[in-house]
């Protein structure tokens, strides 16, 4: 399953999201699972944060090269499954680019409680990275879990 996390600048959620959803894939031996990422308002000179890098280290992903990328119609039609990380990128998206509307889903859809956005930590303590990169996974694991069901 290819998947695209989409958040506002393509360097904190979205990040998280694409690198630790690559490696819990290839730890389940998904080989055939990738997601990528991208944001709303991105820029290619903005770099992930530092405690971006901390919050991923403290789960094995050592080598984070990334390029903060724009979203656009190409990687939307890559994607089978388009994931926003908040109500306003969800809006964004389906409002600029209905032909992909069926297949977004906001991200809160696969957390426990199934609300709410996941804030952005741009800025904070690394203990907010490392919350909003918990939170991640737990949604993350959702999604893994539905692939495999749908695969089996």
């Amino acid at each position: 399953m290819k998947v695209l996390f989409v958040c506002t600048g393509n360097v904190c959620r979205s990040v998280m999201a694409e690198f630790l959803y690559n490696k819990m894939s290839g730890d389940r031996g998904l080989s055939e699972n990738e997601a990528r990422s991208a944001g709303i308002a991105a820029e290619g000179y903005f770099k992930t944060p530092g405690g971006v890098q901390r919050a991923l280290e403290e789960r094995d992903i050592t080598s984070i090269n990334h390029t903060s990328q724009l979203v656009g119609r190409e990687l939307m039609g890559w994607a089978d499954i388009i994931v926003p990380m908040a109500k306003g990128h969800f809006d964004y998206l389906t409002d600029e680019y209905p032909e992909f509307r069926k297949k977004t889903t906001l991200f809160a859809q696969w957390t426990q409680d199934g609300t709410g956005d996941i804030d952005d930590p741009f800025r904070q303590s690394d203990a907010v990275y490392q919350k909003c990169r918990d939170r991640i996974e737990r949604g993350l694991e959702k999604i893994l879990e539905r692939h495999v069901s749908q695969n089996s």
